[in-house]
């Protein structure tokens, strides 16, 4: 359990959830948290985390609420972050159903943000290391570097144990209630995809700032698997669904219709977009198809047309 005179709500955004890692991922959480919601996106008909349940039970501080169809991540962690608010919580903690974070992942999220605070540092967020289970690749943190014009990456070491960041994914995200409360909540318009670096880019633009540390790890589940992708030498790269690559573009561009987000960050950020088209579209099972939802995805970002997609 978090710290007696730090509460927080962790909130799950589920979705059609594998029954073992979901009740892998809660038995594990809930034991750090004063309180954890699942909020389920998981349409009716469809297995979600009531029927996952209702055959093992979770643990006392675990709450679930089934919204009964897709309402996208953004609404899902907006109706978790209200009761926070209302409730009084000091933090919330993030989570996607796919993570699953060490037994002390809070404790070390939270420890790196007291840091912070005696500090005088004005965080927004903190977020832990994790390896994707997909890839095995351990991912370093998107930042600031000295001597780049554009972002690269920096990893939290034993002797840095606590880096500055300019995003955070949303898995893990440790945000104190002061921080909504000033940079608002999470965009609905966006659905999936982008919904984390877009409020972690708007708590910059008002003057927070976000971290990445090693005092927190957990294991995270990204796409749908992994490809092996030809780019100056072959790597892995993940797997994503059509309908991702739709979220991941138009998001995109919607983002860069957005004034308040540096220019650098969205050129680099349309390299790196484009370097997901790429190997999905070579590379990937959906090949064509995948194209096309890019390019669905580019024209509804350029005539502002969000929410969930909706096949034409």
């Amino acid at each position: 359990m978090a710290r007696a005179n730090q509460r927080v709500l962790g909130i799950v955004v589920a979705f059609q959830p594998s029954r073992d890692a979901l009740t892998s991922l809660v038995e594990t959480i809930a034991l750090q948290l004063d309180a954890l919601l699942v909020v389920d996106n998981t349409p009716k008909g469809s297995e979600g985390a009531e029927a996952i349940f209702r055959m093992r039970a979770p643990p006392s501080n675990v709450q679930i609420q089934s919204l009964g169809q897709n309402l996208g991540i953004a609404v899902a962690q907006n109706i978790g972050i209200r009761i926070a608010l209302e409730g009084g919580y000091d933090y919330v903690l993030l989570s996607d159903q796919d993570s699953l974070p060490d037994h002390d992942m809070v404790q070390g999220l939270l420890c790196a943000m007291e840091q912070l605070q005696a500090q005088g540092v004005k965080a927004a967020a903190v977020g832990p290391t994790f390896t994707d289970r997909n890839t095995g690749i351990t991912f370093p943190f998107q930042a600031k570097v000295p001597g780049k014009f554009f972002y690269g990456h920096v990893r939290a070491t034993e002797e840095r144990p606590v880096v500055e960041a300019l995003t955070l994914i949303t898995s893990g995200k440790l945000i104190p209630v002061e921080a909504l409360l000033d940079v608002g909540s999470m965009r609905e318009d966006l659905f999936i995809d982008k919904v984390d670096i877009e409020w972690c880019l708007r708590a910059r633009a008002r003057g927070w700032r976000v971290f990445g540390t090693c005092l927190g790890f957990m294991n995270h589940t990204m796409g749908d698997g992994d490809l092996d992708v030809w780019y100056f030498g072959w790597r892995k790269e993940t797997n994503y669904s059509p309908v991702r690559i739709y979220y991941q573009v138009r998001n995109y561009v919607a983002l860069c219709r957005d004034g308040g987000i540096e220019l650098r960050w969205k050129v680099r950020n349309g390299w790196y977009t484009f370097g997901v088209v790429y190997s999905q579209v070579i590379f990937g099972k959906y090949g064509l198809k995948a194209l096309r939802m890019a390019f669905r995805g580019f024209w509804d970002g350029l005539r502002d047309r969000m929410g969930k997609y909706v096949p034409s």
